[in-house]
């Protein structure tokens, strides 16, 4: 079970990827976060955000919230947000509380920054397909400029800034988009 874990991950990260800086406007969104609250994109004009798209059922997803929790760990004291959405619309409030409890217990910390539901318009608005891919696929991570512009998008596998052992040399580093943007 491993090595098929394994092998799927490498897969996924090995997979031609969408990377890269764009600078094109972000459109305001928004969607209700596990305490009820509703999130908008201009309520973080001022910060960078980090917009993660994501399933309790997607596997390298979970691996994507490892390195999500690296940046929060480096980032959350400089004007850095993270919120992870859902994009699965069948999916409850209650079935994602419970992926971040499942994760806490089985990685030894938990997943402090905002999780929250998509209604669909995220997904509509934010999807998108990769060259070479068969269509859009999650994880995605789209980073926007303390403006609301995105700046960057990628599908699949990002990391923090060190890549983990045995995977692809060529995985994209989050750290230093986000460090090009406190700058």
């Amino acid at each position: 079970m491993k090595a098929r874990a394994a092998l799927l991950l490498l897969t996924l990260v090995a997979l031609p990827l969408l990377t890269g800086c764009t600078e094109s406007s972000g459109k305001d969104f928004s969607f209700v976060a596990l305490d009820g609250d509703t999130v908008h994109l201009r309520d973080y004009r001022g910060k960078v955000v980090i917009l993660d798209l994501m399933a309790t059922w997607c596997t390298p997803c979970e691996y994507q919230m490892q390195e999500l929790k690296k940046i929060y760990d480096a980032y959350h004291d400089q004007e850095v947000v993270i919120l992870s959405v859902d994009i699965d619309t069948r999916e409850t409030a209650q079935q994602l509380r419970q992926y971040k409890q499942n994760f806490a217990s089985k990685y030894g910390y938990p997943l402090e920054w905002t999780f929250g539901l998509n209604d669909g318009s995220i997904w509509e608005e934010y999807k998108y397909t990769a060259p070479g891919s068969d269509g859009p696929g999650i994880p995605m991570i789209y980073i926007f400029d303390q403006s609301g512009q995105v700046h960057f998008r990628h599908t699949g596998l990002a990391v923090h800034d060190d890549v983990p052992p045995g995977w692809p040399s060529k995985v994209q580093k989050l750290a230093p988009v986000i460090d090009e943007l406190l700058e």
